[in-house]
């Protein structure tokens, strides 16, 4: 009788664990639906905003760039003051929460909340950045600038000036030192997300934007 009540409680409770499982996956599909819904407009608006000056179309992607189970929204504009940004949906409202110009996010690590821009720049300096998810955007943690001079971007840079928070009063060795231990810190030995090939969204109608998964 004893062996009987275990084995009944013991499917119970993997009842219990499967439907409180399943609620909690259809919850997280619900919020990508409805963020999905309301990052569908800032596509539009982006598109109205940046294809009017020869763009015929604007390219985006969704993913779960800080690890919360709901997708955010990369557009690419492609301008250089904007080449590309993220969209998160936070409480009932999207917001911008990361901006690259002349360069592109490269890889991100959604455990540590971290993105990775590589070779943003242009007119012989080019950099790399770490930017760490805080208070509901993301802010650099690490820098890593490289000026080539006159030297192709093929070749080694004539300096590099590593910073870390902000702080750049330092010496380079000691920066360079940081940054490095920064780098480790962030990644934790983790492989980084590449961002996915971006979708395309077609000229013409503002309202018949399809969305692709």
């Amino acid at each position: 009788m004893k062996k009987k009540s275990i084995k009944v409680i013991t499917v119970l409770l993997a009842m219990v664990m499967l439907f409180v499982s399943s609620s909690s996956v259809s919850a997280m599909s619900l919020q990508n639906t409805i963020a999905h819904r309301a990052l569908k407009q800032q596509i539009i608006a982006d598109k109205r905003q940046y294809c009017n000056f020869g763009m015929t179309t604007i390219k985006y992607v969704y993913a779960d760039i800080d690890g919360d189970h709901v997708a955010e929204l990369i557009t690419e504009p492609g301008y250089g003051y904007l080449t590309q940004a993220i969209y998160d949906y936070q409480n009932g409202n999207v917001r911008r929460v990361a901006t690259v110009g002349q360069g592109n996010f490269t890889k991100y690590y959604p455990k540590h909340k971290v993105i990775y821009i590589k070779n943003s720049g242009h007119m012989g300096v080019l950099c790399d950045y770490y930017y760490k998810y805080v208070k509901g955007t993301y802010k650099m943690a690490a820098r890593a600038q490289k000026d080539y001079g006159n030297r192709s971007y093929d070749e080694k840079p004539v300096k590099v000036t590593y910073t870390v928070n902000d702080n750049a009063h330092i010496s380079a060795e000691k920066l360079a030192e940081l940054i490095n231990d920064k780098r480790k810190e962030l990644v934790s030995g983790l492989d980084g997300y590449e961002i996915d090939k971006t979708q395309v969204i077609p000229s013409g109608n503002n309202n018949e934007v399809a969305i692709g998964g």
